[in-house]
């Protein structure tokens, strides 16, 4: 039985035709396909069936043919007795084509049927985010989740670089950011000091190697808050100059970045003005989530910044502060995505062309997509992976839709698809990666390409078990089983007690004593 996650659009089996014997004696002809991409296919052959394909013609033969028009990442495959026949308008296609010639092979063995597949994604951005502030991911790990992607033919890595806890890429202006930013004391388990970033090299060679299997790289440097390891190393960028450490705790902080200072601009500017050549893909996150204003209220510099520009309150002061960082973006030929932070009822001053990636579901989401504005669905419940499975198991997320519900036809294009984010406040290391993300990724991936009359849960659950020899053939050692992904009732109500245990610590005394102090520090 042949079983492809995610789901083709269409499969059909050729009955009464004979079976292709695909072995080493098949020969890769007419490649349209650049050499990285059939190196990679090769190795997988020979790390799995202990051959790699012929480089001279044959009567059985593989053949990888660009097409003249018709959606890039879209494929047919044709297989017959004689010839595996791929053809595409694009090399994603291609390259999508050989990730499915992987699974057949896995689940159906050498011996395969003849048939006909079309295929071709429901969603034109399919990605994935690795958060790497919490802990420090090297690149030989952050290689391999781009090679899961590929895998699961996602097209979009996230790469979130910044946190309170951390920062993680050389900016050569502000050596101190990763100097000392990138480095906390202790962390919340095992109390050990962490630290790591990536030089600019490191940088261009994960860009490289994700172009190489067709994957847009999206930076994220995260703003005006989660800023707490910029502020430690300049303590000017915040609203009071004080002395704080890089971050230690989870949760938000309430320091941010101070919108009231032309020092804080030109940091941000000199910051992704760096980093702009790095990134060739035409977008930049600015982050904007869970930016506390208790700071702003008391900040002298805020207050008369927000008068000065006619601003209501800070909830606008934080709309201007993105709007200006898009703005210096656009001006370098880029847009902009950011978080669409829950307390956004208005957007008076926010730029429409600014992407939402949606981490909830304000009650002006339907509004702002049907204005024009696009948006990234990555709705924590279901598509936060780190999630407990007792909190939201594998058999709702798979179940959730991602559609905007009561918009028009019109408005619904401008939901350019979905992206499982991976958030590692309790991920550190790959083991644990492995566990949240497997099998949850595979369903999140068949929701972005599969057309939801093409899918099903009953299905997918039958596919499960070639599934797992997929993530086993791929390096994958720690996946959660089907039992962990679908918890009882009884285990799930202890993940519960174990989240609000979790979120309660994070809002906990901390916030609160250091505030304490900031007020009599506003009082002088």
């Amino acid at each position: 039985m042949i079983h492809i996650i995610p789901e083709p659009k269409s499969l059909f089996l050729q009955k009464g035709k004979g079976l292709f014997p695909f072995s080493a004696n098949t020969a890769l002809v007419n490649t349209a396909l650049p050499q990285a991409a059939i190196e990679d296919f090769q190795k997988f052959l020979s790390q799995n069936f202990h051959f790699q394909l012929s480089k001279t013609a044959g009567d059985m033969q593989l053949s990888l043919t660009l097409s003249e028009e018709g959606n890039p990442e879209a494929y047919r495959m044709d297989i017959s007795e004689k010839e595996i026949s791929v053809t595409s308008a694009g090399e994603a296609g291609l390259f999508y084509a050989l990730q499915t010639l992987k699974q057949i092979l896995l689940s159906g063995g050498l011996e395969i049927p003849s048939l006909v597949i079309d295929d071709c994604p429901l969603y034109p951005y399919r990605g994935f985010m690795l958060d790497v502030g919490r802990y420090f991911y090297p690149v030989d790990e952050v290689k391999h989740f781009i090679d899961m992607m590929a895998v699961h033919k996602l097209n979009v890595f996230h790469w979130h670089l910044t946190e309170d806890q951390g920062w993680r890429v050389e900016i050569k202006k502000y050596p101190r950011l990763t100097e000392f930013g990138s480095k906390r004391s202790h962390t919340n388990f095992g109390h050990k000091s962490h630290g790591g970033f990536y030089t600019q090299d490191e940088v261009r060679e994960v860009v490289a190697y994700a172009h190489s299997k067709y994957i847009r790289v999206i930076p994220e440097i995260d703003m005006p808050g989660h800023m707490q390891s910029a502020i430690a190393c300049y303590p000017e960028l915040s609203c009071f100059d004080r002395s704080l450490p890089v971050a230690t705790h989870w949760g938000v902080k309430h320091d941010i970045l101070c919108a009231g200072k032309e020092s804080t601009y030109r940091f941000v500017c000199d910051v992704l003005d760096e980093l702009i050549p790095l990134f060739p893909d035409g977008y930049f996150h600015i982050g904007g989530d869970e930016a506390v204003k208790m700071r702003w209220k008391l900040c002298p510099h805020c207050q008369a910044f927000l008068k000065k520009m006619g601003l209501k309150d800070e909830e606008e002061l934080q709309q201007y502060f993105m709007s200006r960082v898009n703005r210096h973006l656009k001006e370098q030929g880029f847009t902009s995505m950011m978080w669409n932070w829950d307390s956004v009822e208005a957007t008076e001053w926010l730029d429409r062309d600014i992407v939402w990636q949606m981490c909830g579901m304000p009650k002006n989401t339907q509004s702002e997509i049907m204005a024009g504005r696009r948006m990234v669905n990555s709705v924590s419940f279901p598509y936060y992976l780190d999630l407990p499975y007792g909190w939201f198991n594998l058999q709702k997320t798979y179940e959730n839709t991602p559609e905007i519900p009561n918009i028009d036809e019109t408005s619904a294009k401008n939901l350019l698809g979905l992206e499982a984010p991976l958030w590692t406040e309790y991920v550190p290391n790959m083991k644990k990666a492995d566990y949240c993300t497997y099998p949850r990724l595979g369903a999140i991936a068949e929701i972005a390409w599969t057309a939801p009359q093409n899918r099903s849960w009953k299905h997918f659950l039958q596919k499960l078990d070639d599934y797992y020899r997929l993530l086993s053939a791929c390096g994958v050692k720690h996946p959660a089983t089907l039992k962990q992904a679908m918890p009882g009732t009884l285990r799930a109500k202890g993940y519960s007690l174990w989240f609000n245990r979790r979120q309660l610590h994070w809002a906990g005394l901390h916030n609160l004593i250091d505030d304490a102090k900031v007020k009599r520090l506003a009082s002088k």
